[in-house]
């Protein structure tokens, strides 16, 4: 019976695992799957934080450039009014025989949703942001979307007076003051308010008077160190609000301007002070990066994406399926099995794995034949120690000799503790342990494995305590071998390891003695007390 039942659990895992191998297609859908088929919807500002998703989902640097392109352009679109450009149409996605005969049908034929994918698929064919012609649309749209409040003397005065102690207004929101050689230094003090129906990310723009004077802008602040990060930040203005106040800076120009600037700013319409202002939120991949995180700061789904993308890094084999509803998040599904990855990288897994049991098999070995010669246990473990240590530092100086960051020699001393040298020092000490149980006992290792596979069913023998730890030593190591190597077989193994476990483990605690189970009561009792504390 236990032979048959032996050859049906080796003939399961072989069908699985011929079949994932054969299958590999059989992946779960991932996290960032769900996100490509997420609906977009039509307004682009809300969508805009999809970009900064994308990113932190490691999606290829293409598709995020695409996302970022046809969002941006129908973002334009939305600030004039305008219908976006024209696009090549995508084309169907490729699906069953069976649903394809399902679209022919009558009434079978769905509009096809307007999701991350199809987003992407038609940015590849727009003109690239960076370019001049996009970035002249942006700042003809700027410039519809922002008009300028000059900033009256009387109200506020400007915080670069302090500084600029000459400066003496002459018009609202102008300041000036003279310069060497006839020549008048120009000041510019002002507020942008947002005159259009969506958020509009802002960057100290420059603006041009007349289409001759330019004039460099800074936020009217109190000059104090800033970092990277602060000094390019990104305000994004909200449909009605104003900014905060622009200083703007020009070098010194002729007299004559002083007393033109005035009579234009007190003409009205198409005679007054022609303004025009040249954003820089295209300027570098820098600023536009900074761009995308004050939209994302801005957007009130961003908490529940990074929530999402979250569980889905730390629990990679669990379903994801698209939000029914524009830009929420995708939806949690359940746990599957991790996939299979590939023979070559089973056989490197599997040699690491066995490698290192090796490596803890010769140290337990050379501990036991000197312990048998007499040396003392104590100068056993101090050169178990150092031999472990020894390869520890090699290991780390040959890995991570002249890295940074993570490449570190101390991050990379620590994966290597965590992930193989760590487990080596556990399986030695574990050896130890329990071979001195065997020794007790006077039985061999292989004994205990022998007779717990015979008496895989027998739930009414007698089971000693060498008997129990050396099989359930066995089955550990079987299962770790699965973990690591073999997955998504691991179940599998598991649950054919599971039977003998059980009946070893029932037959067990029949063999205890009353002071043994007086003992585990005693352990138990600790265990749940130092749980609750």
């Amino acid at each position: 019976m236990t032979r048959i039942l032996r050859v049906i659990l080796c003939s399961m895992l072989l069908l699985q695992g011929w079949a994932f191998a054969a299958n590999p297609s059989s992946v779960p859908t991932p996290f960032t799957t769900a996100l490509y088929e997420t609906p977009v919807g039509n307004n682009a500002a809300q969508a805009y934080f999809l970009v900064n998703v994308l990113r932190s989902a490691e999606a290829p640097k293409a598709d995020i450039d695409a996302l970022r392109g046809e969002l941006l352009h129908s973002y334009v679109a939305q600030i004039t009014g305008a219908a976006p450009p024209p696009a090549v149409p995508v084309p169907e996605p490729k699906t069953s025989a069976w649903k394809s005969f399902l679209r022919r049908l009558p009434g079978g034929a769905k509009a096809r949703e307007d999701d991350v994918a199809t987003a992407i698929a038609r940015g590849r064919q727009r003109e690239d942001v960076m370019g001049s012609a996009f970035r002249a649309t942006w700042q003809a749209a700027f410039n519809q979307a922002l008009t300028p409040r000059w900033e009256s003397g009387a109200a506020r005065v400007p915080l670069f007076t302090l500084e600029m102690r000459d400066m003496q207004p002459i018009a609202p929101g102008i300041w000036a003051a003279p310069s060497a050689g006839g020549q008048v230094r120009l000041m510019l003090s002002m507020r942008l308010a947002n005159t259009s129906s969506v958020p509009l990310p802002l960057y100290q723009p420059d603006i041009v008077l007349q289409g001759t004077l330019r004039f460099t802008c800074s936020w009217d602040r109190v000059r104090a160190p800033q970092s990277v990060m602060r000094a390019n930040e990104v305000t994004l203005l909200q449909p009605g609000a104003e900014s905060e106040p622009l200083a703007c800076e020009a070098p010194p120009v002729a007299g004559y301007w002083r007393d033109q600037l005035v009579a234009l700013q007190a003409a009205n319409g198409k005679a007054g002070l022609q303004t025009v202002l040249v954003p820089h939120d295209l300027d570098s991949a820098q600023r536009l990066y900074h761009t995308e995180l004050a939209f994302a700061n801005a957007s009130p789904r961003t908490a529940s994406w990074s929530q999402r993308l979250l569980k889905a890094r730390h629990e990679p084999y669990r379903q994801w399926s698209p939000a029914k509803n524009t830009l929420d998040p995708p939806e949690s599904g359940s746990l599957t099995a991790a996939p299979h990855h590939g023979w070559e990288a089973t056989v490197s897994l599997l040699a690491t794995f066995l490698g290192a049991t090796v490596i803890a098999l010769g140290l337990f070995a050379g501990g036991r034949m000197a312990r048998s010669a007499g040396v003392p246990q104590g100068a056993i473990a101090v050169v178990t120690v150092l031999a472990v240590g020894g390869m520890w530092v090699l290991a780390t100086i040959k890995l991570g000799g002249g890295g940074t960051g993570y490449s570190h020699p101390f991050y990379v001393g620590l994966a290597l503790w965590a992930g193989y040298v760590g487990p080596v020092v556990l399986g030695v000490v574990a050896l130890h342990g329990l071979h001195r149980v065997l020794d007790n006992e006077e039985m061999e290792w292989w004994q205990t494995v022998a007779t717990g596979w015979r008496h895989t069913l027998n739930v009414t023998a007698k089971t000693s305590r060498a008997e129990f730890w050396g099989f359930l030593a066995h089955c550990a190591w079987l299962w770790a071998l699965a973990r690591v190597c073999l997955m998504p077989l691991d179940r599998w193994i598991g649950l054919a390891l599971l039977v003998p476990v059980v009946t070893l483990t029932a037959r067990r605690m029949l063999s205890l003695t009353s002071q043994e189970w007086l003992e585990m009561g005693m352990i138990l009792i600790c265990l749940l007390l130092l749980v609750l504390a």
